[in-house]
């Protein structure tokens, strides 16, 4: 017989698709080909072909996935990039001050919410955005005293 033969007779008796049945045995049951092929009745060398057309090889499925979450990237920073104004100039220029060091990060911020969103989320230099958001939060901690309280809290700690 050939594919499209063992195709149809195994729709029959499932009384589904093709593509339902092998997603059920190697996705939710994670059958190996040999288990899959045993439990189908069908040569092993069937089934691996069934199972790598329907994109249902575990790296295939990784892959698929991966591809998913890289188009997600691309929506993560789309509000925020209307409203970034990377031209502007700094107010603290000329300032080494904790308000220069804060306008700052804040445009590095900006700088790399951009370069995220317009390549997509593939730029390797948007690795960066998180080590800059850090930094904004500890200076907003700073400002409130929090960071102060934390340090004298770990001062006691260690006497």
């Amino acid at each position: 017989m050939r594919y499209l033969q063992y195709k149809g007779v195994i729709e029959r008796e499932y009384k589904k698709s093709l593509k339902k049945i092998m997603y059920e045995l190697c996705v939710e049951q994670g059958l190996s080909a040999s288990q899959g092929a045993k439990k189908l009745g069908v040569a092993k060398e069937l089934f691996v072909y069934w199972r790598h057309h329907y994109r249902y090889e575990r790296k295939q499925l990784l892959f698929d996935q991966t591809v998913k979450e890289v188009d997600k990237l691309e929506e993560v920073y789309a509000e925020d990039a209307k409203s970034i104004h990377l031209n502007q100039s700094f107010l603290h220029e000329n300032e080494k001050s904790l308000s220069g060091l804060e306008e700052l990060v804040d445009h590095m911020v900006d700088y790399y919410k951009a370069l995220h969103y317009n390549s997509k989320g593939l730029a390797l230099e948007a690795a960066k955005l998180p080590l800059y958001e850090f930094s904004r939060g500890v200076v907003e901690r700073y400002r409130q005293g929090d960071l102060l309280a934390e340090a004298k809290a770990h001062r006691k700690i260690t006497e």
